[in-house]
């Protein structure tokens, strides 16, 4: 787990099976998937939020170089009180997509993004659930997604993404 300690991450932060890394240069290991917390409630504008999306993009690149068992990226996003959270879901399914594409040419492998709006989040438990399901699945037909809370509240990631690409 980096990025930005957002409070729906609490119960997951606390997991066992979670380790924190102050900064993507210092995560090491052979880690199969990498949580990024990003807060996003000081982002004032669309744009500014395409471009955090771009810096998160670069991120996943040097995770990916550096992991070579990475399989999953899991992108958790507070809300924003000025942008929409429809074209938050629109610019973080956008930007998924692009980082799988990128990743998958530039490494020549599979890895799963998946952004998760947990603007409104009341279930920080089985958000944690929810999430390490997603780090434990093997193959998945959404490569690249955004998702909103409400869309997992009462499904996994994977069914809810099938859903999406159905």
């Amino acid at each position: 787990m980096i990025g930005d300690p957002l409070s729906c991450l609490a119960t997951l932060a606390a997991a066992p099976e979670v380790e924190h890394f102050t900064d993507v240069d210092a995560v090491t290991g052979s880690h199969r998937a990498v949580v990024i917390g990003i807060d996003i409630r000081a982002l004032r504008t669309r744009r500014h939020l395409r471009s955090a999306l771009r810096d998160i993009e670069d991120q996943c690149a040097t995770l990916c170089a550096r992991l070579r068992g990475l399989e999953h990226i899991v992108l958790v996003l507070n809300g924003s009180p000025v942008v929409s959270e429809s074209s938050v879901l629109r610019i973080c399914d956008s930007a998924a997509r692009r980082v799988h594409t990128r990743l998958e040419q530039a490494y020549a492998r599979s890895v799963v993004i998946t952004a998760v709006l947990a603007e409104r989040c009341n279930d920080r438990d089985r958000l944690a659930e929810r999430v390490i399901a997603r780090a434990r699945e093997r193959e998945s037909l959404d490569a690249g997604i955004a998702l909103r809370w409400q869309e997992i509240a009462h499904t996994s990631i994977g069914a809810a993404g099938m859903n999406e690409y159905l």
